[in-house]
């Protein structure tokens, strides 16, 4: 069986992250805009740019998500209040 053109044993873990998935848009992105493609080749390559702008939203709407719980977890207003008791202890100032 034959391997994909421009595929590698890394591209696969590449775009699976966040970074891996852009650099292989901007990639793809210039390819096109370059031009000298086939029909077929700059079709493909739009679609697989299509799949990874999807994978890349996927991956900051998590991100976004997990910083949104975070916050509520370690919010501030669950926090005590030290500010005041440090205050008191010195009374030099």
């Amino acid at each position: 069986m034959a391997k994909p053109k421009n595929s590698s044993p890394d591209a696969d873990a590449e775009s699976t992250s966040f970074e891996g998935s852009f650099r292989r848009l901007q990639e793809m992105a210039e390819q096109l805009e370059t031009g000298g493609l086939t029909l077929a080749d700059a079709t493909s390559r739009f679609e697989e740019g299509m799949k990874l702008v999807q994978h890349c939203n996927e991956l900051l709407s998590n991100a976004e998500l997990k910083i949104t719980e975070l916050k509520q977890t370690y919010s501030v207003d669950d926090a005590p209040n030290y500010a005041d008791d440090d205050l008191e202890e010195d009374p030099d100032e």
